[in-house]
């Protein structure tokens, strides 16, 4: 399967994705939206949404004009406070289904996803005066990057 050719590329496809996520397509989250990291969240926003952050970039291998980088990503579930440890946990199966991780067939699997580096997932409770729960998955992919 061919990387990615531009980090751009590599988050447009992980948003993409992400908006997939409903139950209509077989998951469990119903997602209301997806932001990019430039996009705007409105306070009122229906939850649950999903935020596509790059967290870091580094190259890996380089041949001439043209080197492999490795992306981290960060996916945040934000949920209304009163959704359950369950929905969290729900939300984390379904991005990685979303990104092939227990697909069969080649077709579905993420170009570039990092599977032996695995996942990560981080939860935060909602405090005294705060609305939300959240949860952060932290996804790594590869993809080509060519210096003119």
């Amino acid at each position: 399967m061919a990387l990615f050719q531009n980090a751009g590329e590599v988050t447009r496809s992980a948003v993409a994705r992400l908006e997939q996520v409903k139950p209509a397509n077989g998951y469990l989250t119903d997602l209301k939206a997806v932001y990019g990291p430039t996009d705007s969240v409105r306070d009122d926003a229906p939850r649950p949404y999903a935020l596509v952050r790059p967290a870091s970039d580094r190259q890996g291998s380089r041949a001439a004009r043209q080197a492999v980088r490795l992306r981290e990503y960060e996916i945040e579930g934000v949920f209304s406070k009163a959704a359950s440890e369950v929905d969290l946990a729900g939300f984390h199966v379904d991005v990685l289904r979303a990104f092939g991780i227990g697909q069969d067939l080649p077709e579905r699997q993420f170009p570039g996803l990092l599977n032996e580096e695995g996942d990560e997932a981080e939860y935060r409770w909602a405090v005294k005066g705060e609305n939300t729960h959240s949860i952060t998955i932290r996804l790594g992919v590869e993809y080509v990057q060519t210096y003119n």
